[in-house]
């Protein structure tokens, strides 16, 4: 069975029921949790006219995945827990890192966006669904 849990965190409410989800999953299965951020490089823009360069933007990014490992660590609750933060492309190096970790299976949260904004921004989750090599859970976000 699934022993070997993973999540993909960023600072959204989806990702913290992903979060939660998998918790839940790794107790019942007797599994490991490992949350998975990635720091998006194409968002680490810099601003000239505010004195802050790439580099600097970069690791402002790194924070914010920090931050978002950090809080997804109290919704998965007591299970073996592991993290891991990367840089690069969310969609690819979620699967990239989910496959270096032994995942054998993923979990993802998703905003359920329609329309252009989904055309836009484009679904992580979506992709995840559609090129995994193991099960992917999908937590959508309740709607109001």
């Amino acid at each position: 069975m699934w022993k070997v849990i993973a999540v993909g965190v960023d600072d959204s409410l989806p990702s913290l029921k992903a979060a939660a989800v998998a918790g839940m999953l790794a107790r019942q299965l007797g599994g490991e949790v490992v949350l998975i951020a990635v720091a998006d490089r194409t968002k680490a823009v810099g601003d000239i006219d505010a004195g802050i360069g790439f580099d600097e933007a970069l690791m402002i990014v790194r924070r914010e995945a920090q931050q978002a490992l950090d809080q997804a660590k109290r919704e998965v609750g007591e299970v073996p827990l592991r993290t891991v933060l990367v840089e690069g492309d969310p969609k690819h190096d979620l699967l990239r890192t989910a496959e270096h970790v032994g995942a054998d299976a993923i979990v993802v949260g998703t905003h359920a966006r329609r329309g252009l904004a989904r055309l836009v921004e484009g679904s992580v989750a979506e992709y995840v669904l559609r090129h995994a090599s193991v099960p992917v859970v999908v937590v959508p976000l309740p709607h109001q």
